[in-house]
């Protein structure tokens, strides 16, 4: 068998960052914000840096961290029907919808306001009905929470609406520990929740070397428990890392290594994945440039030098972002997807964004979705035994010419090319002119009707309860 993939370094490119990023480790180490996670580090072999304030990690405790956490790891779903483990067998890549927004914006009516919890109720709905996304981001914040209840809230909302893995971060050690007692409420005590993690988090290494005391020490606390941490590094090239790919590579893993270390001291074989979300930068405006011609390649690398390490990956950017507007139909928007399911990554995330992630429409998640079921298609499993080469075929055609008569054909036309199975992909379809917009009009009808099914909640009154009592304290 065969699969397509992206590759982009070669072997001595790798090492090569490699060992920059070890160099990094050990003679400039990395700033944590946090005295208990400083001295964890400590006493897992690392120094203090002679300025007294970084950390400085030598060679032989990465090795020691690298040995020691899981190559493989399951994201469990609260109803069990929806289990991810990762790497997959087949290659799988396990896409989620984007986070955190702060902006929902109606693509029909161009309407743009802040997002609520109340969107991020429809969110999950959404994300729960549409099986071509794997798992759970909170897409959009609940902005009119406080913020001292605002992520666990959010948290809430997504246990209460969605059976599928929910992934998202916690930005204090406070934070980790309710949503960790909210997820056991679902497992029947943190033990469980140990062996089947319905929840997983983000917590992101501040770009350069530099980790924030809040994040960090939520870290710790969901290492502990046993819970996956993903440290989605996101530098920003030529803003918070080297403007080359190279060097934002070896920062990015210098980071990320740092990260485990922090993992596994925390508690040895705590699952982790390692993360990127780097990109070039606009550095006339200071932004993130998500678009940018050469982002895959930033996802591409970083996929290589993961599985350079054994350690499972989160480095799939997937999504139209601001192009779906355009889109008369499905097939105009799959080139741009089809390069991001090429990146050798096991998750991904991204559906339903706008405008560089700030913003989320329901229409976008939709829409997202069918051009990812298309798209995802090039990364499947290609067969390249002896019978699919088929020499007979090609020696009885060889004489007579006809290869569209012969069994060959007619038992394999439809499982190798996917425009001859999916409506979407035909070449009647590609070539047939569609108006501007009409894609996002049909995901509007299928969000709207969606949400207008009756829906009920995925946890009893009980649970939702003693959730409110975690979140709100009463």
């Amino acid at each position: 068998m065969a699969n397509a993939r992206m590759r982009f370094l070669g072997s001595d490119d790798v090492d090569r960052i490699h060992s920059t990023a070890l160099r990094t480790l050990e003679e400039v180490g990395v700033l944590v914000h946090s005295e208990e996670v400083s001295n964890l580090l400590l006493e897992a072999g690392a120094d203090r840096a002679k300025d007294g304030r970084r950390i400085t990690i030598s060679e032989d405790v990465v090795k020691e961290a690298l040995a020691s956490a899981p190559k493989t790891i399951l994201l469990a779903s609260a109803d069990g029907d929806h289990d991810i483990t990762i790497p997959s067998g087949d290659g799988s890549l396990y896409v989620a919808n984007g986070g955190e927004g702060v902006r929902m914006v109606d693509l029909i009516t161009g309407e743009t306001r802040p997002s609520r919890s109340a969107d991020l109720r429809n969110f999950a709905k959404l994300i729960d009905a549409i099986p071509q996304v794997d798992f759970h981001w909170p897409m959009v914040g609940a902005l009119e929470e406080p913020p001292a209840t605002k992520e666990v809230a959010e948290m809430k909302i997504s246990l209460e609406w969605t059976s599928k893995h929910i992934q998202m971060g916690a930005i204090t050690a406070d934070q980790a520990r309710k949503m960790i007692q909210m997820a056991a409420v679902l497992t029947n005590g943190p033990d469980n929740l140990a062996k089947r993690p319905i929840i997983s988090a983000v917590q992101c290494p501040i770009s350069p070397l530099t980790f924030e005391k809040g994040l960090v020490e939520a870290q710790v606390e969901f290492s502990r428990c046993g819970i996956p941490v993903i440290a989605m590094a996101a530098a920003v090239a030529g803003l918070t890392s080297p403007i080359t790919i190279a060097g934002t590579m070896a920062q990015i893993t210098a980071e990320n290594l740092a990260s485990l270390v922090i993992s596994q001291a925390a508690r040895k074989g705590a699952p982790f994945v390692f993360s990127c979300d780097s990109s070039p930068g606009d550095l006339k405006t200071g932004s993130i440039d998500y678009g940018a011609l050469e982002a895959p390649l930033f996802r591409t690398a970083a996929g290589e030098i993961g599985e350079y390490l054994g350690l499972p990956k989160m480095v799939a950017g997937v999504g139209l972002e601001n192009l779906s507007s355009t889109l008369g139909n499905l097939w105009e928007g799959v080139a741009y997807v089809a390069t991001q399911s090429l990146v050798p990554s096991d998750l991904g995330s991204g559906l339903g964004g706008l405008d560089q992630a700030v913003g989320a429409s329901y229409e976008q998640l939709v829409l997202d979705a069918w051009v990812w079921e298309i798209a995802r298609e090039l990364r499947r499993e290609f067969d390249t035994s002896d019978d699919a080469i088929s020499y007979e075929t090609i020696a009885s055609a060889g004489v007579d010419g006809n290869f569209l008569g012969k069994k060959h054909t007619a038992m394999r036309f439809k499982s190798e090319f996917t425009s001859t199975r999916m409506s979407e992909t035909t070449m009647s379809t590609r070539l047939k002119v569609a108006e501007r917009g009409e894609a996002i009009a049909r995901a509007h009808v299928e969000a709207k009707r969606i949400l207008e099914e009756q829906w009920k909640p995925k946890i009893s009154p009980e649970q939702s309860a003693r959730m409110d009592a975690i979140v709100y304290g009463r």
